[in-house]
């Protein structure tokens, strides 16, 4: 054909079947999510999802979707069938609104919402899986009542947002580990946020006057995020030297309140009943003190009878055994039947000295006397004819 009917043979060829939008690279990033099951989809200036997306490819094994930096309005109705989803990134775009058919993504467990034009969240988004949750740099001025129903969220951020008050329901979050309210209207914070498994909490940025006593409860925080906020209580200087000395007021702040008096009725859990005196704060300087490396007079008193009865079974293994003196007439009997004399009781070798140091003294002092002390004269029997 002639080249000036260029422009004739241009006009009866058949329009593009199907060009979607963004051109090949968006069909190459289709083809490759049906292959490996991830679709990336990012900052293409995309205002709709591709319609003949889902004519085209099979995209059911789909478990990753990155839409970001694109331009649509709304959540795309063809990735909320997207079953097996289990990521999906709708950062930096134009939403408005998060339609219902979200709740289908049930293997959602990551979901980033972050940069749009938000100003609520739907209650359906609390029934899905998630496990991080990103909403932040939005409009949001409330969260969802039902919150607490993510049971399995370990992070949550809202950051930079017009939020003035949490939902109470933020106390059933068992798993969340992250909280991120930075930069928002909030001038209180909800005491049922010591009951959270916490490692950062950042509320940065906010109009809290003071930070609840229960906070010190928060046995798994790691990082606290408190500054710019109007505090009063711990004083600015307290907060300023960091989550240590936080704790330590909140703790000394908690110590010098009143208990709660228990009813004249019923038994108070704090008043002792029975048991060993542990002598703390006592009067007696000690003499309530137990331990239990000391045995006490009534069960001493009869092992210690038992010892002296069962002296040379039980001297053999003690080498302070006492000795036990015989008596004058007991020494005269010996000497009239010519015996040499002896001591009764276990050898020298084996005595035991008494608890009572006082008394041990004592004894020994009386068998050193006795051995200055003159003997007196023996009288010596005379032999039989």
């Amino acid at each position: 054909m002639a080249t000036g009917a260029a422009g004739a043979v241009t006009a009866e060829l058949p329009p593009a079947l199907g060009r979607l939008p963004g051109g090949a690279g968006t069909e190459r990033a289709l083809e490759e999510a049906e292959a490996s099951g991830t679709l990336s989809l990012a900052g293409r200036r995309l205002r709709s999802f591709p319609a003949a997306a889902a004519r085209r490819w099979d995209l059911s094994d789909t478990t990753q979707a990155d839409l970001s930096r694109n331009r649509f309005g709304e959540v795309p109705e063809a990735a909320c069938r997207l079953f097996s989803l289990e990521g999906l990134s709708l950062y930096h775009n134009c939403l408005r609104s998060v339609p219902p058919a979200i709740a289908n993504l049930q293997a959602l467990a990551h979901l980033d919402l972050s940069r749009n034009q938000l100003s609520s969240l739907p209650a359906c988004l609390c029934l899905l899986p998630l496990r991080v949750l990103n909403a932040s740099n939005n409009r949001l001025a409330q969260l969802p009542p039902n919150l607490g129903a993510l049971r399995t969220l370990r992070q949550l951020d809202v950051s930079c947002n017009r939020l003035r008050s949490l939902p109470p329901g933020l106390g059933q979050l068992r798993a969340l580990r992250d909280l991120n309210v930075r930069r928002n209207q909030l001038v209180a914070l909800p005491e049922e946020i010591s009951e959270l498994p916490l490692v950062r909490l950042d509320f940065s940025c906010n109009r809290v006057v003071a930070i609840p006593r229960c906070f010190r409860r928060l046995r798994h925080l790691q990082i606290l995020l408190a500054d710019n906020n109007p505090l009063q209580f711990p004083p600015a200087q307290i907060c300023l030297k960091g989550k240590v000395h936080i704790f330590k007021y909140l703790e000394a702040e908690a110590a010098t309140q009143p208990a709660t008096p228990c009813p004249p009725d019923e038994p108070c859990p704090l008043r002792q009943r029975g048991g060993l005196d542990s002598g703390f704060h006592s009067v007696d300087s000690g003499s309530k003190r137990w331990s239990g490396n000391e045995s006490t007079d009534e069960s001493s008193e009869p092992s210690r009878q038992h010892r002296e009865m069962h002296g040379g079974a039980a001297g053999d293994s003690d080498p302070e055994q006492l000795e036990e003196e015989p008596s004058p007439e007991e020494q005269q009997s010996h000497t009239l039947r010519g015996d040499t004399p002896r001591r009764v009781g276990v050898s020298s070798t084996c005595r035991r000295r008494p608890k009572n140091l006082e008394v041990w003294r004592e004894r020994e002092r009386e068998r050193s006397q006795d051995r200055i002390s003159p003997q007196r004269p023996t009288r010596t029997a005379p032999m039989p004819p």
